[in-house]
């Protein structure tokens, strides 16, 4: 991707920046055309490193990120906005999982400060944003880093939602299964404004496969929380990651994650091959699984998962549901078809749309149309 980018931009400044560059610097400077190489800390700094000298070229600042403490925000022009808007509020990640490298490439958890997440959802609620998606590389602790320990992700919503009043959705990214408390559960069942989905990592449904992952859990745990948060928030649609092929996955452990997934129910699967990572201690394991084997553990969750998002669908034949309409195409009649998703996450499809791009409305779900469901708008 970056020698495409080089060989078809010949005049444009290369900048290659994020993980990548933060731990494969010593790969990157071999590659002629490449401007500047700038790690994770340096990179909201990138308009001061394009105004050096080209006599500089090419400029590699690779600064150690073990020892952040602070967020560092990037200040934003809002161009080109959407009907969602991710919001960061956290980065970085404490919890060292054997296969992954975002510790050692994004540093420790660190939370961004409250009032500078609300500044920035108040400028795009004026702009019209209806829905925020808050997102972190561990988003459940939020807060956790700050030295008086009083603010969490549940105590940051209801901020959001008492001071940024035009927002009228809420959705959360994936959140680890330890980090759903009873604050979260309940900021669930009171607030009018929360999305009924959550994207819960499940990674593995073997304990033994768990434990060598180094997971915060085991199966027990996931099941009997999973179970006590749909008591409290019912037709929660729930989705997950599943790694295939994690060295020492036997047949057994893959029979199990498979059952496991069935039992949850959850409504769609994201499926990940495994593969080494450099620092990665699972790297270290012996028992690797060839690529084949994990391509048809992959098509095996695949199906599964397109089983289980039909599933879900079909729970929510003939409900109402809440729309936000994203997408707007003229159809060969010459008609507008809008596309948008439901508060609980269905990709959903209207006909002959007379509204706008944009628009909330609420919709009887009438049809399964592939990975889609059609509506009609209620007046």
């Amino acid at each position: 991707m970056i020698r495409k980018a080089i060989n078809q931009n010949s005049s444009a400044k290369i900048i290659v920046t994020g993980c990548s560059a933060q731990s494969c610097s010593n790969d990157l400077k071999h590659i002629e055309g490449i401007n500047f190489i700038l790690g994770n800390k340096e990179k909201n700094s990138i308009l001061k490193y394009l105004k050096m000298p080209e006599d500089n070229y090419p400029v590699i600042d690779i600064n150690p990120i073990k020892h952040l403490k602070r967020y560092d925000t990037l200040s934003k022009k809002y161009l080109g906005l959407h009907t969602r808007s991710l919001i960061k509020i956290q980065d970085g990640c404490n919890n060292f999982c054997s296969y992954c490298k975002i510790p050692y490439v994004r540093g420790p958890q660190r939370s961004r400060e409250p009032e500078d997440i609300l500044k920035e959802i108040c400028v795009l609620e004026e702009k019209g944003i209806k829905e925020i998606v808050l997102l972190g590389i561990n988003l459940g602790t939020y807060g956790h880093d700050f030295e008086n320990k009083i603010l969490n992700l549940a105590k940051l919503i209801r901020m959001i939602e008492n001071n940024c009043r035009k927002i009228e959705r809420i959705r959360l990214s994936s959140i680890e299964i330890n980090h759903i408390d009873e604050d979260l559960i309940n900021i669930f069942k009171t607030s009018g404004k929360m999305c009924p989905h959550l994207h819960i990592p499940l990674q593995n449904g073997s304990d033994r496969i768990l434990q060598l992952m180094n997971r915060p859990y085991d199966t027990t745990f996931f099941l009997d929380n999973i179970s006590k948060i749909r008591t409290y928030i019912p037709k929660l649609s729930i989705t997950t990651d599943v790694m295939v092929g994690f060295p020492g996955e036997d047949d057994q452990s893959f029979t199990e994650t498979y059952h496991f997934i069935k039992r949850i129910n959850f409504s769609k699967l994201h499926v990940f091959p495994y593969s080494d990572r450099e620092k990665c201690l699972s790297s270290l394991l012996l028992n690797k699984i060839d690529d084949s084997v994990k391509k048809d553990r992959m098509n095996q969750l695949l199906k599964l998962s397109k089983e289980l998002h039909f599933n879900f669908m079909k729970s929510n034949l003939y409900g109402i549901r809440e729309l936000l309409i994203e997408t707007l195409k003229t159809n060969k009649k010459g008609k507008i078809d809008a596309y948008g998703i439901t508060d609980n996450y269905i990709r959903v499809k209207i006909n002959d749309f007379h509204g706008e791009k944009g628009d909330l409305l609420n919709g009887r779900l009438f049809e399964i149309d592939k990975d889609y469901m059609l509506a009609k708008i209620l007046h």
